[in-house]
């Protein structure tokens, strides 16, 4: 069993180094880095969104890195691995060196070869999704990926807000995944726990509340953060009381507001520069 987990690992390993070694050479030879930036979260957050609906709701397909005991934790790292680092640095880097329709073809072409490979070695698993599915959504997103970078270089206000907005969910998902690993947080309301239930409600939230975070904190004032820190603490408590959210500390409510306030704060300068854009949308 102990081995097994260990070859399992080794194909999400093996892929992440290629796209880790790709990411490097596209922010150390890009000269927009800023803008690249924010396409590669703006990428990551349209993944999260689609992720939501095809794996938590619908269980299109599963994934089996084996780096977490727990089959649904695994599930959703693997998730992780995939929409927050692999199709978003491959988007970026096609995107990066203004390559055309034949590489978008071939990058797509080597994500069906890897999934049927995935397939293949049992460390992943299509159910109702086919492999075909993937090849058309993967191309059509490389496209996408081209007409979103160049919104944002013309500061088109709506593709910088939902920019902003996806800064915001990527990095609410990934801190409250990481709570739930640690088993510091967990959300469900079922006598038995459901680690899939967890997903569904802890998702649904990290998309609906960071919408209304990033419409205040786009612009830079205190009462936004406020607002925003009153918000956060009124949907815990509200959960906490229907018994839907379960935490090991209350302390842990202060450390995940603190995360989500200070990369916003960052998050913002980083899409909007020095705030003017903001405040004339």
């Amino acid at each position: 069993m102990r081995s097994n987990r260990k070859v399992n690992k080794y194909p999400y390993i093996i892929l992440g180094i290629l796209h880790f070694v790709m990411l490097l050479f596209t922010f150390y030879k890009s000269k927009d880095r800023k803008n690249h930036l924010v396409l590669l979260l703006s990428f990551t957050g349209f993944a999260y969104l689609f992720e939501y609906i095809v794996v938590a709701l619908f269980d299109g397909y599963e994934y089996k890195p084996k780096f977490l005991k727990e089959k649904q934790l695994d599930n959703i790292f693997g998730s992780v691995l995939s929409q927050f680092f692999y199709v978003p640095t491959t988007a970026l880097f096609i995107t990066a060196f203004q390559l055309g329709w034949k590489v978008k073809l071939f990058f797509s072409l080597f994500f069906i070869l890897i999934e049927r490979l995935f397939i293949t070695l049992g460390v992943f698993k299509n159910k109702w999704w086919k492999t075909s599915y993937t090849f058309g959504l993967i191309f059509i997103s490389f496209i996408f990926n081209d007409i979103w970078y160049n919104a944002i270089q013309k500061r088109n206000p709506y593709i910088l807000f939902v920019s902003f907005y996806h800064f915001i969910q990527v990095t609410w998902h990934n801190t409250v995944y990481i709570l739930a690993v640690m088993r510091k947080f967990r959300f469900g309301k079922g006598l038995i726990f459901s680690w899939k239930e967890n997903f569904i409600i802890s998702q649904l939230i990290g998309i609906l509340v960071p919408l209304i975070l990033a419409w205040w904190l786009q612009k830079e004032n205190t009462l936004a953060k406020i607002n925003s820190l009153l918000l956060m603490m009124l949907v815990d408590l509200s959960l906490l009381n229907k018994r839907m959210l379960k935490v090991k500390s209350l302390l842990i409510f202060p450390v995940k507001y603190f995360i989500i306030l200070f990369s916003a704060d960052h998050y913002r300068k980083w899409v909007y520069g020095d705030g003017s854009a903001a405040s004339k949308s």
